[in-house]
């Protein structure tokens, strides 16, 4: 490897060592400070290098693909408040456990607490959430500098894997020139041409602690076994909670992002309508397990469910906690029991050390069919939220991405769309549940798979990172934005606050006026108005065909949508309590 300055040799060495650690998608934003990194990346025909003018933006994106593929896309920033822009998604990748690699370009630190221009101080810009932060130093052309550098690109590659996914950051500092000019005596002759990269230390992951034999004795002893499967970064967790549902003959109750709500077995044990049918205290009192498994993050979408893990007390029943490190996802404080280990082969390795007792099973499964019975008019024939999301959920090919936006949508995904068996990739952001970046995420999210996608996103949700459509990129993949144009903030239906008005209209809900069509007309993507469920189906089915982004806007107001929605969670509670 060759270069014309050390600065050009310093980020060309970083770029080939996370190509050959298998970094794919790099997400760079515009700016001078960072041209020996953009230069590195753009040239080096492994990487996949995607343009945007909003950091913020360029992040979400690199955090879709991190959510789509279980591995680290890198971000690429300037100097100053560019990289400033990465934070809400570095706390999503931290608290949502997503790889992602952020790598800042930075002035000379001789120049930080001055009065240079563009110059921050960007040493733990991120405060906390990062797994690993280093901030190098200029670069040096030194064998065992350059050793080292190599070393730092794969520790913080390592860092976003494991053993809880999240967040890198490299600090980069430069000084000019940044263009790939020659500076002659820069960089020594002979030695770096002739390098082999790749007989440099590299990191490998060892496998993840199997704790299997310690799940196994806790649930030796119990007959009526649930499972409870949390958002999952990694839908293989899910996938293993249905086979150990199936080994014990046990319920599962999935949050939609869990991986075991759509797939082959899902109809089976997979729950879909707990979050409707716990909601009544008479259904919930009669459900009494006396063992309860819990993988993935805590099931916060559905506030029902985590009151029922919540009203059962540490030991009665006994509550175990799987998780690959020491994060156990119990702020509820309920737990008994916390395994560190993989939950893949920790689940898999459990199968057969109990199995429920006769009618266990049977009591959940006649619970979730009398639900489905009660809301299937509504959801398969109203207009309101809920039945967009069932039938999104129906329409959506073996394989195809959903990504499902926060507030409302996720909710309503899990209180409407029940269980499949066309095998889905679910994904969304529910570390920190922000509505910032899910546009950029759910585009990076279908780049990064090449499937099929749809998008279901509220109005405010999606204004407020519209700007991701306007990013200049060819899109090979149908992604259909459903976007449910409320004029406003439909979750705030839920609170108190809803009875005080004002403030609870101007200064809670912010209805706006945006003409979603014109936006769409600006940004070059087809829009398309949608005003029934039969459009919606045909408008799907025939725009999964379709490469590239399209706009269906389904209006829907909100006064009238939530007041269908409580009818029909009322349906629900009432046929649930009757199915006893």
């Amino acid at each position: 490897m060759s270069a014309p300055n050390r600065n050009t040799l310093w980020a060309r060495v970083l770029a080939d060592a996370w190509a050959l650690l298998g970094v794919e998608h790099v997400c760079v934003g515009s700016g001078s400070r960072s041209a020996p990194l953009v230069e590195a990346f753009a040239r080096d025909d492994r990487f996949f290098v995607h343009p945007h003018v909003d950091e913020r933006s360029a992040a979400f994106f690199a955090l879709g693909v991190g959510a789509a593929t279980g591995r680290p896309a890198i971000v690429v920033t300037t100097s100053g408040t560019a990289s400033a822009n990465l934070l809400p998604a570095i706390v999503e990748a931290s608290q949502g456990e997503i790889p992602l690699l952020a790598v800042t370009a930075d002035r000379p630190a001789s120049l930080r607490l001055s009065d240079a221009n563009q110059t921050i101080d960007q040493v733990r810009l991120f405060g906390g959430y990062p797994r690993y932060d280093v901030d190098l130093a200029l670069p040096e052309m030194t064998e065992e500098a350059l050793t080292r550098l190599r070393m730092t690109a794969s520790e913080a590659w390592a860092a976003t894997l494991g053993p809880a996914h999240g967040p890198a950051h490299v600090n980069v500092q430069f000084e000019k020139p940044l263009e790939p000019t020659l500076v002659p005596g820069d960089v020594p002759e002979g030695w770096v041409a002739n390098r082999d990269p790749s007989s440099d230390p590299m990191i490998e992951l060892a496998p993840r602690a199997d704790a299997s034999g310690a799940l196994r004795r806790q649930l030796a002893h119990f007959r009526r076994p649930l499972m409870v499967c949390g958002p999952a970064h990694d839908p293989e967790w899910g996938r293993a909670a249905l086979r150990l549902a199936r080994a014990m003959g046990a319920p599962l109750i999935a949050d939609p992002l869990s991986g075991a709500r759509f797939g082959p077995e899902a109809e089976a044990y997979t729950v879909g309508g707990a979050d409707l049918f716990l909601a009544s205290d008479r259904v919930a009192e009669a459900l009494k397990p006396d063992v309860i498994v819990r993988v993935g993050a805590a099931p916060v979408t559905s506030a029902t469910v985590l009151r029922f893990l919540g009203r059962q007390h540490p030991g009665a029943p006994a509550q175990v906690v799987v998780a690959p490190a020491i994060r156990f996802n119990d702020h509820l404080g309920v737990a008994s029991h916390a395994l560190v280990g993989d939950p893949v082969s920790t689940l898999d390795g459990a199968g057969g050390a109990a199995r429920s007792e006769d009618g266990w099973l049977a009591r959940w499964r006649a619970l979730d069919e009398a639900v489905r019975q009660a809301v299937a008019p509504a959801v398969g024939g109203e207009w309101f939220e809920g039945a967009v999301a069932a039938t999104i959920a129906d329409l959506l090919p073996a394989g195809a991405t959903w990504f499902i936006g926060n507030s409302m949508p996720i909710r309503d995904v899990d209180a409407f769309a029940g269980r499949r068996t066309a095998e889905v990739r679910t994904i969304g952001l529910r570390g920190a549940s922000g509505i910032d970046g899910n546009v950029s995420a759910a585009i990076g999210a279908a780049v990064a798979r090449g499937k099929p996608a749809v998008a279901l996103l509220g109005d405010l949700t999606l204004l407020h990172d519209v700007n991701a459509l306007f990013a200049q990129r060819r899109i090979d993949v149908s992604l259909q934005i459903v976007v449910l144009q409320n004029r406003g903030g439909g979750i705030f239906h839920m609170l108190p606050i809803r009875e005080h008005d004002p403030p609870f209209t101007p200064y809670v809900v912010m209805p706006h006026a945006v003409d979603f069509a014109a936006v769409a007309q600006a940004a070059g993507i087809p829009h398309r108005p949608i005003a029934s469920l039969d459009v919606l189906r045909e408008a799907l089915d025939v725009g999964f065909g379709v490469p590239g982004i399209q706009m269906l806007e389904l209006a829907v107001e909100r006064e009238q949508n939530w007041e269908r929605r409580n009818a029909v969670v009322a349906r629900a509670r009432t046929a649930a309590e009757g199915a006893l």
